[in-house]
C-alpha cells in the first residue's frame, strides 16, 4: 500500500505532484475515488489485529495482576501460618517452662518437707532399715507359726515407731512439748528391735544366727538413731541458738551442774529466761556478776600480789624455819597521779629516801592483769669468806688437780671428737668438690670452722688427712 492510498483511507490531504511541491489536493476530490474491497479488508484486519493485541495485553496484565494478588495472598497466608506456629510454639514453651517450674517447686517443697524429718543422704538408710525391720519381724513371726497374723507384727511395732516419730516431729515444728513423745518413741523403738532380734535368735541360736539377729535388731535401730540426730539439729535451728551457744550451755551444765539446776529452777519459778536466771544464780554463788572477778579470784590475786611483794623484797637469806627474810623493802614505782598527790601532801622540807643499789637492767615480771611490770632487782653485796691459809704442802695443782679427774677427761674427749667431726666434714666437702687435699682445706679454714688456735687446727687436720693416707710436708696457710 502506498502513502497516497493510506492518506486517502484516513481522509488526510494528499500532496499532488501536478500542483507543485507544498500544495495539496482538496478532500472532496480525494474522497471521490471509492476504496477498493481489498483495502477495506486490509483496514478491517489491521483494526482487528490492533484490538486483538490490546485485548491480549490487557488480559496478560490482568493475569499478571491476578498472579501477583494470589502470590500476595499465599505469602500473607504463609506468614500468618508461620506466626500462628510461632505463637503456638511460644505458648507451648511457656507451658513447658511453667510445668518445669511447678515440678521443680514441688520437688523443692518435697525436699524441704523431707529434710525437716530426714536428709536426702539418709533416705537409703531409712529404706533399708524399714525393709529389713518389717521383713525380719514378719519372717520370724511366720517361722514361729503365727501364719497370716505374722504380717501384723511389724505393723504394730514398726508402725507405732513411725507414728510416734511423726508426732514428735510435728510437736517440735509447732513448738509444743515433745520430750514425752520422744521417750515413747525410743521405748517403742527398743521394743521393735528386741522383738526383731529375739525372733531370729529363737529361730537360730548358733553364731551365724546371733549375727543375723544382731543385724536385724540394728536395722530396726539405725533409722531411729539417724532421725534422732536430725531432730536435735532441728530443735537447735528452731530455738535460734548458734552452735557455739549450744556448746557453751552444755559445757556450763557439765562444769557447774548444781548451779545449772538452780538456774533452771529459778527460770521455771520466775518465768525468766535461762541466761537471766544463770546470771542471778552465779552472782549469788560467787559474789559477782558473770565476767567480773569473783571473791575467790580476788583473794587469789591478792595472795599472789603479797607473795610477789615478798619475793621482790627478799635479800637471798633464809631464816631458821626456811622462811624468807626481807631486809630491803622495795618501793614500787609510783604512778604520775599518785606522785603529784604525794607532792601536794608532803611537807615543805625535802626528804631523801635511802634505797639499796639496783642492777642496771630492770627485770620483767608478770603483772596483776596479765601484763608485764618492770622490777628493779636490788643488789646485796657479797662479802667473801675469809679462810686462813694453813701450812699445806704441795702446789696448787696438787691441792686441786685440774684436768686430772675423770669428768674433765670425758669433757675434753667430747670436745676433741666434735672438732674432728667438723674437720672431717670440711675434708669430705673438699673431696666432693674435687679439690686437692694437699692444699685444701687450709689451716685458716679449719681454724674458722672449729674455732680453735692455728696449732690445734693443724694437728686436727693432719689427723684427718692421715685417715685418707695424705701427709702434708708444709701446712698451707
Amino acid at each position: 500500500m502506498t502513502a497516497a492510498s493510506v492518506e486517502k483511507a484516513n481522509g488526510t490531504p494528499v500532496a499532488s505532484p501536478e500542483l507543485g511541491e507544498g500544495r495539496t489536493q482538496p478532500v472532496e476530490e480525494q474522497s471521490t475515488a471509492a476504496p477498493s474491497r481489498r483495502e477495506e479488508k486490509r483496514r478491517d484486519s489491521h483494526v482487528d489485529r490492533t484490538e486483538s493485541r490490546a485485548d491480549k495485553a490487557q488480559a496478560a496484565e490482568e493475569k499478571r495482576k491476578n498472579a501477583e494478588h494470589k502470590q500476595q495472598l499465599k505469602e500473607a497466608e504463609r506468614q500468618a501460618k508461620l506466626e500462628r506456629k510461632q505463637q503456638a510454639r511460644a505458648e507451648k514453651e511457656k507451658l513447658r517452662a511453667r510445668r518445669r517450674k511447678e515440678r521443680r517447686a514441688a520437688w523443692q517443697r518435697f525436699q524441704t518437707r523431707l529434710a525437716q524429718h530426714m536428709p536426702v543422704w539418709g533416705l537409703p538408710v531409712v529404706a533399708v532399715s524399714l525393709v529389713m525391720g518389717w521383713s525380719g519381724q514378719a519372717g520370724a513371726a511366720a517361722h514361729l507359726g503365727m501364719g497370716f497374723a505374722a504380717v501384723g507384727v511389724p505393723v504394730l511395732t514398726e508402725g507405732m515407731v513411725l507414728t510416734f516419730a511423726g508426732l514428735t516431729g510435728q510437736a517440735i515444728d509447732k513448738g509444743r512439748p515433745y520430750k514425752g513423745l520422744m521417750r515413747i518413741t525410743w521405748v517403742t523403738t527398743v521394743i521393735a528391735a528386741s522383738i526383731n532380734g529375739a525372733g531370729h535368735l529363737i529361730e537360730d541360736d548358733s553364731m551365724p544366727g546371733m549375727y543375723r539377729a544382731g543385724a536385724y535388731a540394728l536395722a530396726s535401730l539405725a533409722a531411729m538413731i539417724l532421725w534422732w540426730v536430725v531432730m536435735r539439729s532441728k530443735r537447735a535451728a528452731i530455738s535460734g541458738k548458734t552452735a557455739d551457744e549450744i556448746a557453751r550451755w552444755k559445757r556450763l551444765g557439765r562444769r557447774h551442774p548444781i548451779l545449772m539446776r538452780r538456774a533452771r529452777r529459778v527460770a521455771d519459778n520466775t518465768g525468766a529466761s535461762l541466761p537471766t536466771a544463770w546470771s542471778r544464780v552465779w552472782e549469788r554463788a560467787n559474789g559477782a556478776a558473770p565476767g567480773e572477778p569473783s571473791i575467790r579470784e580476788i583473794r587469789a590475786s591478792r595472795r599472789a600480789t603479797h607473795r610477789r611483794h615478798e619475793a621482790q623484797s627478799w635479800n637471798g637469806k633464809r631464816t631458821r624455819w626456811g622462811r624468807m627474810h626481807a631486809s630491803v623493802e622495795v618501793v614500787p614505782k609510783p604512778s604520775p597521779d599518785a606522785a603529784s598527790d604525794r607532792q601536794e601532801d608532803a611537807p615543805s622540807e625535802a626528804r631523801t629516801p635511802v634505797q639499796a643499789p639496783f642492777l642496771p637492767v630492770a627485770l620483767l615480771v608478770p603483772g596483776g592483769q596479765g601484763g608485764w611490770v618492770e622490777h628493779r632487782v636490788p643488789v646485796d653485796p657479797m662479802t667473801p669468806k675469809k679462810r686462813p691459809r694453813g701450812r699445806e704442802s704441795g702446789t696448787a695443782t696438787t691441792r686441786s688437780p685440774q684436768g686430772k679427774d675423770a669428768a674433765f677427761g670425758r669433757a675434753r674427749s667430747n670436745v676433741t671428737d666434735r672438732r674432728l667431726n667438723a674437720v672431717r666434714k670440711l675434708v669430705a666437702k673438699a673431696i666432693a668438690d674435687n679439690k686437692d687435699l694437699r692444699t685444701h682445706p687450709s689451716n685458716r679454714a679449719v681454724t674458722r670452722a672449729v674455732g680453735c688456735r692455728r696449732e690445734t687446727a693443724s694437728k686436727l687436720l693432719s689427723t684427718v688427712l692421715a685417715e685418707h693416707g695424705i701427709t702434708r710436708q708444709k701446712d698451707p696457710s
